[in-house]
């Protein structure tokens, strides 16, 4: 339904990759009508760009809305594309072409439906006429769980204990408490929040990097400011990275800050690759400053199979996929929808995008 004649129509498009919703189609045709009905004039437009997953996380790195490369890489739009672009008001993203504000000019809102949108920044957005809002929070729970699982993973010993179980030895391997231990968060946002409110359930102290440091943070026992982040990493038993992309943190965790972390310890990464220097990662590993890590995210996705990370002792690696996918659309849609109708009234949008920080 588009509105009687005399009333523009609001298009809003999906651009999201289809196979990123693997939900019952009954149940995605449930959202669509959720929208619609926000609105007699909205009119929805299936216009998918998608990128590679390559390109996504290569376009995530600053500086690279300038790099020709990049540029070269990016599929070339189809007429229904670009004819579906200048139509639309709101978009449901991924990802986006390069330059979008110029391909659409009537463009004045994007939701993302992830919470990290460094490839929506190279796009060129935000503008003045162009508001990006992030899905930051939808993720929360299900990748605080997933931080869980590879924190205790670790500290009960079960990886030896599933060697014992594959040789069919009866060996022990006894783990050790989380609880007492301190859990060091850079990050405490949508994500990192909930990680906290996990660690403090476990009876773990809760450390964590804020630029505003006067303001208390729930779940968390002592923060400290980002350049004090290795006065940070000598408190911790455990770190987690659940930090967004910008220019200032890529490369954070390299081997200065390896060395800072007690010996023994563990690390993880839910943010994003870029936060990491592999190689000094994997050295810390190697050489047992660090007890284990985990990586859910990598500098190169889909991480080639002669890359060094696969055989780094005992790491745990995963492919980007510590979400909770039959879930994650339901709520994406959900905040879509209640940000839709604050667009609609005039009021301020939920996760709007700091262009000075890039987050």
């Amino acid at each position: 339904m588009t509105g009687s004649p005399d009333q523009a129509p609001i298009v809003v498009g999906i651009l999201y990759p289809p196979g990123w919703d693997i939900r019952p189609a009954h149940v995605l045709a449930a959202d669509l009508a959720a929208v619609r009905a926000l609105d007699p004039r909205i009119e929805i437009v299936d216009c998918r760009y998608v990128e590679s997953a390559a390109l996504r996380t290569a376009r995530g790195r600053p500086g690279a809305e300038t790099d020709p490369e990049l540029r070269g890489q990016a599929p070339e739009l189809t007429d229904e594309q670009r004819a579906a672009l200048a139509r639309v008001e709101v978009a449901l993203v991924a990802d986006l072409p390069f330059d979008v504000s110029a391909l659409a000019p009537n463009l004045r809102w994007v939701q993302s439906c992830a919470a990290g949108n460094g490839q929506l920044l190279s796009a060129g957005l935000p503008t003045e006429r162009v508001r990006l809002t992030s899905a930051a929070g939808v993720n929360g729970a299900p990748i605080a769980e997933f931080v869980f699982a590879r924190l205790l993973a670790f500290f009960k010993r079960h990886r030896d204990l599933d060697a014992a179980q594959r040789e069919r030895l009866w060996k022990p391997a006894f783990g050790g408490l989380v609880q007492g231990r301190t859990l060091g968060l850079i990050g405490v946002g949508g994500i990192g929040s909930q990680i906290a409110r996990r660690a403090q359930a476990f009876g773990m102290t809760v450390h964590a990097t804020r630029r505003r440091v006067d303001l208390p943070t729930e779940h968390v026992d002592r923060l400290y400011h980002p350049d004090d982040l290795h006065e940070m990493l000598v408190t911790c038993d455990a770190v987690v990275s659940a930090a967004p992309e910008t220019a200032d943190t890529v490369g954070t965790m390299n081997a200065a800050a390896f060395a800072a972390m007690r010996e023994g310890a563990f690390y993880c990464n839910v943010g994003r690759g870029s936060f990491v220097v592999e190689p000094d990662l994997i050295a810390a590993l190697r050489t047992g400053r660090l007890g284990g890590a985990a990586l859910d995210v990598v500098s190169v996705e889909p991480l080639p199979a002669e890359d060094p990370l696969w055989d780094a002792p005992n790491l745990y690696l995963s492919a980007h996929c510590s979400s909770a996918a039959l879930e994650h659309f339901t709520d994406v849609f959900r905040l879509f929808r209640d940000n839709l109708a604050r667009y609609l009234a005039g009021e301020e949008l939920h996760n709007r995008i700091d262009p000075a920080a890039g987050c």
